[in-house]
C-alpha cells in the first residue's frame, strides 16, 4: 500500500514540473537577477516561490480579464500592503489552478467513451475513478508527455538526453532517481521545450540565455580561481561582453512582451468598438420595443414538446 501511495505522489510531482509550472519557471528565466542565483523553492512547493515582476503583473492581467472587480482589488491592495498583497495572489493562484484541474477532470468522461483517441493528452482523472482505469490513463498520459519532452531533448540538448536514458537503463530497480532527474530536468529545460510550442522566437531567447548563463557561471568560476592576474583580467573582460550580451537579452525578452502586449491592446481597441456600436443600437426606443414584443411573442406561443430524445 506504502509502496504505491509513493509512486502516486511521485508521478503527481513530475506532472507538476511538466505542466503548469512551466509557465512560471518561463518567467524566471528572464529575470537575470534571480536566474544568477535562484534560491531553492520553500516547503510550500512551486507554487510558493517568489514571483518576478513580470510574472506579477501577467497574472494580475490574466486575473483582471477573467474578473475585473477582483483584479480591481489586487491593484489596490499591492498599493496598500504589499504583504497581504502577495498571500492573496498566491491564493488566487491556487485557485486558478485547480480550477484548471476540475475543467480537466470533467472533460475526462467524453474521453472515457471517445476511447483511446479521445483520451490523447487527457489529465489524469478524480479520485472516484481510479478503481477503473484512472492508474492506466494516469500512466499513458504520464508516457505520452515523456515521450514528447525526450524527443525535443534529443534534438536540442542530446548530452542531456542521454544521460537521463542512461539513467534509465543503469538503475532499472531504482526508478526514483530517474524520476528525480527527470524532474531537475524539466526545471532546467521544460521552460524552452514549452516555448517552443507556443512561441518559438521566445524559445530561441530562452536558449540563447540559458547557453550565457553556463558561460557566466563559468567565467565566474575561472576568476575567484585564477592567481595570474592578467588572466585574470582578460577573464574579467570576457565576462563583461557575456554580461553586456545578458542584457541585450532582457531587453528583447521586454520587447517581445511589448509586442504581445501591443497586439492585445489591439485587438481590444477593435472588441471595444464593436461592443460600442452594439451598445448605441440597443439603447434605440424602436429597438427595444421591437424585442420586447418578439419575446412576449416567444413566451405566450410556448407549447409543451414532446422529448424524442
Amino acid at each position: 500500500m506504502r509502496s504505491n501511495v509513493w509512486k502516486l505522489a511521485t508521478a503527481l510531482c513530475f506532472i507538476m514540473v511538466l505542466t503548469g509550472w512551466g509557465e512560471i519557471r518561463a518567467g524566471e528565466m528572464a529575470n537575470e537577477e534571480q536566474a544568477a542565483a535562484r534560491p531553492p523553492a520553500p516547503a510550500g512547493g512551486p507554487m510558493m516561490m517568489e514571483l518576478t515582476p513580470e510574472q506579477t503583473d501577467k497574472i494580475l492581467a490574466e486575473i483582471k480579464e477573467k474578473d475585473p472587480k477582483k483584479g480591481e482589488e489586487l491593484m489596490q491592495l499591492k498599493e496598500k500592503d504589499p504583504n497581504a498583497f502577495k498571500m492573496e495572489l498566491r491564493k488566487s493562484m491556487r485557485e486558478r489552478f485547480m480550477e484548471r484541474m476540475r475543467g480537466q477532470r470533467g472533460e475526462q468522461g467524453k474521453r472515457q467513451q471517445d476511447g483511446p483517441e479521445g483520451m490523447k493528452g487527457a489529465m489524469p482523472g478524480s479520485g472516484q475513478q481510479w478503481g477503473h482505469g484512472g492508474p492506466e490513463m494516469m500512466r499513458d498520459w504520464m508516457k505520452e508527455r515523456h515521450e514528447e519532452y525526450m524527443k525535443w531533448l534529443r534534438e536540442n540538448y542530446p548530452d542531456e538526453a542521454t544521460k537521463l536514458e542512461q539513467l534509465k537503463n543503469e538503475n532499472p530497480e531504482h526508478p526514483e532517481q530517474f524520476m528525480r532527474a527527470v524532474m531537475v530536468s524539466g526545471r532546467r529545460y521544460w521552460p524552452i521545450f514549452q516555448a517552443s510550442k507556443d512561441n518559438p522566437p521566445l524559445a530561441a531567447l530562452l536558449k540563447e540565455q540559458l547557453a550565457l548563463k553556463e558561460k557566466r557561471m563559468d567565467l565566474v568560476k575561472q576568476i575567484n580561481t585564477a592567481t595570474d592576474e592578467k588572466q585574470k583580467k582578460e577573464l574579467t573582460s570576457r565576462l563583461e561582453t557575456i554580461v553586456g550580451q545578458q542584457f541585450d537579452l532582457i531587453v528583447k525578452r521586454k520587447q517581445l512582451a511589448l509586442d504581445d502586449m501591443t497586439k492585445k491592446l489591439t485587438e481590444l481597441q477593435k472588441e471595444v468598438e464593436k461592443k460600442k456600436t452594439e451598445v448605441e443600437k440597443w439603447n434605440g426606443r424602436d429597438f427595444k420595443n421591437q424585442q420586447v414584443k418578439q419575446r412576449v411573442n416567444e413566451l405566450l406561443s410556448e407549447k409543451e414538446k414532446f422529448e424524442w430524445e
